[in-house]
């Protein structure tokens, strides 16, 4: 099966109240967002961003965000270098450590996908599968380019994103390229994408510079 390299548009869609979003994950009950700058996790509505809900972490530069059905899972990206575990109301539950870390950086994004956890690292530029009790690595393959961020799982593809190249990759889950997006050149300033999301056949990201939330049709 050949790779679908392709350019597309993002649709801006709103702004998030914190300063510096840098993680995404939709759920039933909203999208929730981690911000790099206040570390607070926010639940937001899809439709216009206002915030349904707020609690602060303990973690440091966070950046990924995701929901394994009964709990949250941040990752701190600085020291302390590790993925939490948080309730929707903002209790800590536990902690792992980040694989492929180095002593400065760690996972920048993170999606939970049948039972495992899934993480982008940009020191290793690996995504890893996870056992979510122990943290052992049960499977790995290399993200694109040198800074991997965001990733969202559509039901047959996980995406990648590569923030300095501004593209979005579909893998299969063993690792193999599907699919290619390239975001249209645009302003200078944005969208730049980091934090990401899968809902209703588009993948939302979010820029940590200008707080844009855009979506891309994919379907």
């Amino acid at each position: 099966m050949g790779i679908i390299d392709e350019v597309v548009n993002a649709r801006f869609r709103w702004y998030t109240p914190g300063p510096q979003p840098n993680g995404m994950q939709a759920t039933a009950a909203g999208i929730w967002v981690i911000d790099q700058h206040d570390l607070n996790v926010y639940l937001l509505d899809p439709l216009d961003g206002s915030e349904r809900k707020r609690f602060a972490t303990q973690t440091s530069h966070s950046s990924g965000i995701t929901w394994d059905g009964q709990a949250l899972w941040v990752a701190s990206t600085f020291p302390p270098i590790e993925l939490f575990r948080y309730t929707a109301d903002g209790q800590e539950l536990r902690r792992l450590p980040t694989p492929g870390a180095s002593e400065k950086s760690g996972a920048h994004g993170l999606e939970w996908i049948h039972g495992s956890l899934w993480v982008t690292v940009p020191p290793s530029a690996t995504t890893y599968r996870l056992d979510p009790e122990t943290g052992r690595v049960t499977h790995s393959f290399p993200a694109p380019g040198n800074r991997p961020h965001g990733i969202a799982w559509d039901g047959s593809l996980l995406w990648v994103v590569e923030t300095s190249l501004r593209t979005i990759t579909g893998y299969t889950l063993s690792g193999e390229v599907r699919r290619v997006l390239r975001l249209a050149d645009g302003p200078s300033e944005g969208p730049e994408p980091h934090g990401m999301t899968y809902l209703d056949g588009q993948l939302w990201f979010c820029d940590a510079t200008t707080r844009a939330v855009c979506s891309i049709e994919i379907e």
